[in-house]
């Protein structure tokens, strides 16, 4: 078991959970249990990191951009007598500040997986090859801007499926926490990044039994829980969690800095 620090106190991670002894349990009853989690695990994460990764690494050659679940996938591949230092994108869903920047495939392609903004229909974007920006050569839609420069866009038919992962970052460094409770509720949440206090920052009711709150955090470690009808709550959507000082479970997460922008 290994130990992080909330606050100067010390907080117990938990490695791995406890096995119930299966003794009394037939081999038949273990195999439809794993069938059963595996089955809500899917529902819950509708992007599984493996294919995402298969489809960022399997790619040979640059194609057209796509969707994986809810996530953009764009590629670049130089001409052979090109030899290419650096590329990255920037998207209008930013106004073209923040740079992402490829990473280059075992095929020799750039790639580069951008979750894509709820309600978002059009993404547009321009890719930033050696410090020069251009249009997407894999992409046949584009259209110029005031000045007449070309930028590439992609069309999303319908709201794509998300998966639940909790918090989310977002694109301009924030953090978004959602809760699934009983709706009408008056729910907050309380961490090291406010002292703990359950009455600070309140989440708000978006739909039914679903609230949100959006909170700017400094870059590492984080510890929280929401609080609601006078009880703690652990974030039932993270599975990273650790104990506080006097033993009670919180969840856990990290903010990582901002990419350096080289160009």
């Amino acid at each position: 078991m290994s130990t992080k620090t909330i606050k100067g106190q010390t907080a117990a991670t938990s490695a791995k959970a406890g096995i119930p002894s299966c003794r009394k349990i037939s081999l038949l009853r273990c195999l439809l249990l794993a069938c059963i989690i595996a089955g809500a695990a899917t529902r819950l994460f509708a992007a599984p990191p493996l294919t995402l990764d298969l489809a960022l690494n399997g790619l040979k050659t640059a194609q057209p951009p796509h969707l994986v679940e809810d996530v953009l996938v764009l590629s670049y591949q130089p001409d052979r007598d090109r030899e290419v230092r650096f590329v990255g994108a920037r998207f209008e869903t930013e106004d073209f500040a923040a740079l992402h920047p490829f990473s280059r495939n075992q095929y020799g392609v750039y790639v580069l997986d951008y979750d894509v903004p709820e309600n978002t229909r059009v993404i547009r974007y321009r890719l930033v090859i050696d410090g020069l920006c251009t249009n997407d050569p894999t992409n046949s839609e584009s259209e110029a801007d005031d000045q007449g420069n070309l930028i590439s866009f992609f069309t999303i038919e319908k709201e794509p499926v998300r998966p639940i992962l909790n918090p989310r970052r977002e694109a301009d460094g924030s953090v978004t926490f959602v809760f699934h409770g009983p709706q009408g509720r008056h729910v907050t949440i309380q961490g090291d990044f406010n002292n703990w206090d359950p009455f600070v920052n309140e989440l708000t009711e978006t739909q039914p039994g679903v609230y949100h709150i959006t909170l700017h955090l400094l870059p590492g470690g984080h510890w929280y829980r929401f609080f609601s009808d006078g009880r703690r709550l652990l974030d039932r959507y993270n599975s990273d969690t650790a104990r506080d000082a006097d033993g009670l479970p919180v969840s856990y997460f990290e903010v990582f800095p901002p990419p350096s922008d080289p160009g």
